[in-house]
């Protein structure tokens, strides 16, 4: 039997499977350090939106407050003068950026408007006539409260918001019971760009790509208006909602190239792992290596590479111990170099190591793989033949090695001419025991290397 300790192949197999256990203990650890990268990621991307909605609110609910007073004096003084209409509107101007304009339409039919300069086709125009605007200025007066429209393109050109107000006239003290009488409303335009450019507001800001949708206050139900619509059907993006009075905004955002894009820690994770992997895997193939030359070392003979006297004794108590189950012995043979201390002399050192890896080469060809061959001592060999106790096939068994061992050989360069006395005993036929198995092989070829020597 050719004794294999650990393979080359089982520790390549060892080393890959340690390199594999590494690299999937690297992966969860860098999809946990995606995840909460990305939930890092996603938290700052809503603070920011949610700044963004509030100066939003701010900036819009701010701009329609400023209106209350003006709508809270038509509506004593329903009967109100330009010069009066211009000095509170030119009032309202020095307190906001964004407004664009403001004006009042009586009986729904825009009559005063201010800044006049550069709005004067808005002038004469009846909401009922204007398709584009009577839904929202229907709701108004319906809802009895402030709703912003648009962002519409305006009658007298450019982008903006419009909020418009009913109002109703109020009773004096002088007429008490009087209902309350539909005058007309009160609109205020708000620059759109003007708005966008305080808050922060665009399509792309900073980092986020941004979408707003909602047109006339219509929330998700809305027409987007800045931005990519396609923003609000991804399921990652990030939605908020923008208040306004009686009517919102949905915005939605995601980061600019998407998710993770400027995140390098599950990168950094993988190559650590793959690193630490190959390093680690590189170690156990090197200890299994140290350990199988150990191996070898400890049971095979360092010339010839054979299994020494250890593994060969350790094999013949395996032997005999198995026969007690199946009742299968064994032959030994024990192999002895005539004339090798000549060899040394003559030749050198040198020839009689190779002279003994060839016997060695020799004595592999001429036997089995479940055979077990040994060098037990200078130029001593075992041989240890599992068999069926056939002496007629051992004893043709033993001629072969014999003749394939006493041909001529090269060695260096030298032709040497070696010989080999070979002694056979069958357990348990002729030894029950290792040991007395053992002695007697080595007698028998003691006696047959006297025989040879009493004949020359």
């Amino acid at each position: 039997m050719r004794i294999n300790n650990l393979s080359q192949k089982a520790r390549t197999i060892a080393a890959l499977c340690v390199l594999v256990f590494v690299m999937v203990v690297a992966e969860l650890v860098a999809a946990i350090t995606q995840d909460r990268a990305l939930e890092h990621e996603r938290t700052e991307v809503v603070e920011e939106l949610s700044l963004l909605r509030a100066r939003l609110e701010a900036e819009v609910n701010s701009t329609l407050f400023l209106t209350h007073g003006m709508i809270s004096y038509v509506a004593i003084n329903p009967s109100t003068t330009w010069a009066n209409y211009k000095a509170m509107a030119s009032e309202l101007f020095k307190d906001d950026n964004h407004i664009r304009n403001i004006g009042l339409a009586p009986n729904n039919i825009v009559q005063f408007v201010y800044p006049l300069v550069g709005n004067e086709r808005v002038l004469g125009l009846d909401y009922r006539n204007n398709k584009d605007q009577w839904a929202a200025v229907k709701r108004a007066i319906e809802l009895d409260k402030t709703v912003v429209a648009g962002p519409l393109t305006l009658v007298q050109g450019g982008q903006g918001l419009i909020a418009r107000t009913p109002i109703y006239e109020r009773a004096s003290a002088l007429t008490p019971g009087k209902e309350r009488k539909y005058w007309g409303l009160a609109s205020i335009v708000i620059d759109t760009q003007s708005l966008f450019s305080a808050v922060g507001l665009a399509a792309r800001h900073g980092t986020l790509d941004i979408a707003v949708r909602g047109r006339d206050g219509l929330g998700e139900k809305g027409e987007t208006f800045l931005g990519r619509e396609a923003l609000f059907a991804q399921p990652d993006s990030v939605k908020l909602h923008v208040t306004m009075s009686h009517g919102s905004w949905q915005i939605a955002a995601v980061p600019i190239g998407g998710w993770g894009v400027g995140d390098r820690s599950s990168l950094i994770v993988r190559s650590i792992g793959l690193a630490i992997g190959a390093i680690l895997s590189i170690l156990i193939y090197v200890l299994l290596t140290l350990i199988h030359r150990n191996q070898v070392l400890a049971l095979h003979d360092p010339l010839t590479k054979l299994p020494n006297r250890r593994l060969m004794y350790d094999r013949l108590d395996q032997l005999a111990g198995l026969y007690k189950r199946n009742s299968n012995g064994f032959a030994l043979l024990f192999i002895d170099l005539d004339g090798f201390k000549a060899i040394n002399d003559r030749f050198g050192h040198d020839v009689g190591d190779q002279v003994l890896i060839e016997v060695s080469e020799r004595l592999t060809a001429l036997t089995r793989q479940t055979d077990t061959i040994s060098r037990v001592g200078g130029d001593e060999f075992v041989v240890v033949l599992p068999c069926n106790g056939d002496r007629c096939a051992l004893s043709l068994l033993v001629d072969k090695i014999s003749a394939g061992l006493n041909a001529p050989m090269i060695a260096l360069g030298y032709e040497v001419d070696i010989k080999a006395s070979v002694g056979c005993a069958c357990f348990p036929e002729d030894a029950d025991t290792v040991d007395a198995l053992m002695k007697l092989a080595d007698d028998k070829m003691y006696e047959t290397k006297h025989s040879k020597l009493q004949v020359s």
